[in-house]
């Protein structure tokens, strides 16, 4: 019952996560870093979160995460090495290479969106807060447009607007990837 709960708020709540880390850091891998440090947090202290507080206690979590990561200036170092890592699962077995090849692609694919996501906040902040409401939190055009306060038809243009922009400068790197 509670891996169903958790399994649940984590993915109703791990977009809103990463995009709160990636709006004060702008590094996607730092905020997947301070994702999981959150939803372990929310793990462990869930009989204590009320459920209709889940989702203001993950913002503030994972405000002082960030706030504690900045404080403590980590850096990210690469480890560069001759020789082939092994990846293994967790029975301790190793990965097949098309597993790992696949989550290759999958962080490949996060950095494009983070990319994609950051330049056309700075282009135009309205396009950005549809693209992440109605792509990122899944919500509809209806519940989009209702948080935003803007009717349906300005949600769509905005939309539509927004694709666009991201098909003429990023639509051969998508490609690509």
């Amino acid at each position: 019952m509670k891996n169903e709960r958790f399994e649940a708020y984590f993915l109703k709540y791990r977009n809103l996560v990463i995009r709160i880390v990636m709006d004060k850091t702008g590094d996607y891998q730092t905020a997947q870093e301070i994702c999981q440090q959150v939803f372990v947090a929310l793990y462990a202290n869930m009989d204590k979160v009320s459920p209709d507080l889940v989702k203001a206690w993950l913002i503030r979590c994972t405000q002082n995460a960030v706030i504690d990561h900045l404080r403590s200036g980590r850096v990210n170092h690469e480890i560069v090495s001759d020789s082939p890592l092994r990846e293994v699962g967790e029975s301790g077995n190793v990965l097949p290479e098309e597993c790992i090849s696949a989550c290759e692609d999958r962080v490949v694919d996060r950095e494009l969106a983070g990319k994609i996501l950051r330049e056309v906040r700075e282009v135009n902040e309205r396009w950005y807060e549809v693209l992440v409401l109605h792509c990122i939190d899944g919500l509809t055009h209806a519940e989009a447009a209702k948080k935003l306060r803007v009717t349906e038809a300005v949600l769509r243009a905005r939309l539509c607007r927004a694709r666009s922009y991201v098909r003429k400068h990023f639509g051969k790197e998508y490609e690509d990837s």
